[in-house]
């Protein structure tokens, strides 16, 4: 049986596969896979019009893995949207773009980050 892979995209090897190789993507689920989806930062660069990541069957790097998403680049002034993966997954998001991006799945209709000038934190509510 082949691997298989995770919502996230990280490789499950199958029994008695990757005789003497499978160490090897062990290290990239490891050091690639997991790291990025817990504590892992990635671009995403606008250019006019809407940005769609998607996860593919490896467990190489992958933007719509990564827990940090920095969104950079130009709307044309114009409010875009990023399009995420339809999976349960956490992103913390800064809008970097002069304009509003509306971050959704494929079916959804999303939620507006607006661009703020000053920078933002994280605060807990009691």
């Amino acid at each position: 049986m082949p691997s298989t892979y995770t919502q996230l995209k990280i490789e499950l090897i199958a029994t008695g596969e990757q005789t003497g190789t499978w160490g090897a993507t062990t290290n990239t689920n490891l050091g690639t896979a997991l790291e990025e989806a817990i504590t892992g930062s990635a671009d995403v660069t606008f250019a006019s019009g809407d940005v769609t990541l998607t996860l593919t069957n490896t467990n190489a790097s992958q933007a719509a893995r990564h827990l940090r998403l920095n969104l950079i680049g130009t709307t044309g002034g114009a409010t875009r949207n990023l399009i995420v993966p339809t999976i349960q997954k956490l992103y913390l998001i800064n809008n970097d773009c002069t304009n509003d991006i509306v971050v959704k799945n494929s079916t959804g209709t999303g939620l507006s980050l607006i661009h703020i000038s000053e920078p933002t934190r994280l605060r807990r509510i009691s």
